[in-house]
């Protein structure tokens, strides 16, 4: 995917505002206030569970990308 073209039906990104919130996590995860540690959990593990599958996109998206340029090419 290009700046140019929008992603394919189906396909997921992070959004810039939730990638920020995830961004906004390791500081409060350096020194936390004991009773915010169950909150702090829960949002940790949401972040992890939304970071992996916007990878797992990713590694899609590239897979398939490398299989449209190599058939563009003539390579596989």
């Amino acid at each position: 995917m290009t700046e140019t073209t929008a992603p394919e039906p189906g396909a997921t990104q992070l959004d810039p505002v939730r990638l920020e919130e995830i961004r906004g996590l390791v500081p409060r995860l350096l020194r936390p206030a004991p009773e915010d540690v169950p909150q702090l959990l829960a949002d940790a593990r949401a972040a992890l569970a939304d970071l992996l599958a916007d990878r797992a996109d990713l590694v899609r998206a590239n897979a398939k990308a490398g299989e449209e340029l190599a058939a563009w090419t003539g390579g596989i």
